[in-house]
């Protein structure tokens, strides 16, 4: 419940930094890999192409799954979802730096993807839940925007230093004392909550079809290069992407309880704002991941001298 009046809880501008210390460590996550990529990518073997999968697994699970996260905080409690969610991000974090071939580090990011599929939104929704609405909720969520946008600079920041010093694995290595400090002050600093909901409905459905429409769009744009953009496996993927994005709008239009009620893309300006902000993503993942390539593999720069000044 959302503590009000003389209720307000006294620690919880003590669980707003938890809870962006949590954000930040997602955030941080989704491009700490780019400036190891090249060094990751000699190390295991992998193809151009595998490469971009070491990050393109985190994200795509993430995203995919996040609002089926979000959900599960809301039924099953979101202290506990979040606690679930940082401990399984210490294992896959733990997995992602042990790899010991391409295969198995993609495998293990798709399931770190999910743990954060399962932190952020259950943070972002116990900061709601957390903090009476008005002045003071608005400042908790000028922080917790503020530390996001930080973790995306701080993650190019280290990233290289991590690399060159102590190794490409450092760089998921990095997380577990983070994810420790995050499991053994939870408990104390976060209260237990839950959505008001009459029954409880997870829309798998919906959350597959989605994330299973967007695999399919990025595996078919990352093999073009080599198969063509004319070939039938291209095309073939792409028309099944778009087979799963129909039948997604489908399950939403028809379950009682949506992930992504259809209704909301009836607003210009909330569709305008997510074309931005997509927009915005791939200039700044896209000109990141190229930058870095080319300092490293056609300039000869080390991770390090790769990385922002």
């Amino acid at each position: 419940m959302l503590a009000t009046g003389s209720q307000l809880d006294p620690r919880r501008w003590k669980a707003l930094a938890l809870l962006c210390l949590a954000n930040l460590m997602v955030i941080l996550d989704a491009q700490i890999v780019i400036l190891a990529l090249p060094s990751i990518k000699a190390d295991l073997g992998l193809s151009a192409g595998g490469a971009q999968w070491v990050m393109s697994a985190y994200l795509l699970s993430f995203g995919g799954l996040l609002l089926l996260g979000g959900r599960s905080a809301d039924l099953l409690g979101r202290r506990s979802m979040f606690t679930a969610g940082t401990g399984l991000f210490l294992v896959s974090s733990l997995g992602c730096g042990l790899a010991w071939s391409g295969a198995v580090l993609i495998a293990a990011r798709v399931v770190q993807g999910v743990s954060a599929a399962i932190m952020a939104p259950t943070a972002l929704s116990i900061l709601m839940t957390t903090f009476e609405e008005g002045a003071e909720r608005n400042k908790a969520l000028g922080v917790w925007s503020a530390i996001g946008g930080t973790g995306a600079t701080a993650a190019l920041l280290i990233g290289g230093p991590l690399t060159d010093g102590l190794g490409w694995e450092w760089i998921f290595f990095i997380n577990i004392p983070v994810a420790l400090a995050l499991l053994a002050l939870a408990p104390r600093l976060l209260r237990e909550s839950r959505g008001q909901v009459s029954e409880r409905i997870y829309d798998v459905r919906g959350a597959v079809t989605v994330t299973a429409a967007l695999v399919l769009l990025v595996y078919a744009v990352v093999e073009a290069p080599d198969t063509g953009w004319g070939d039938v496996q291209t095309i073939g993927l792409l028309i099944a992407s778009a087979v799963l994005a129909a039948l997604f709008a489908l399950v939403e239009s028809r379950t009682p309880a949506p992930l992504a009620a259809l209704r909301i893309f009836r607003s210009r300006t909330l569709v305008g704002g997510n074309l931005v902000l997509a927009a915005l993503g791939m200039v700044a993942w896209g000109m990141s991941l190229t930058v870095s390539l080319y300092a490293q593999q056609v300039l000869g720069y080390s991770a390090f001298a790769s990385g922002p000044r």
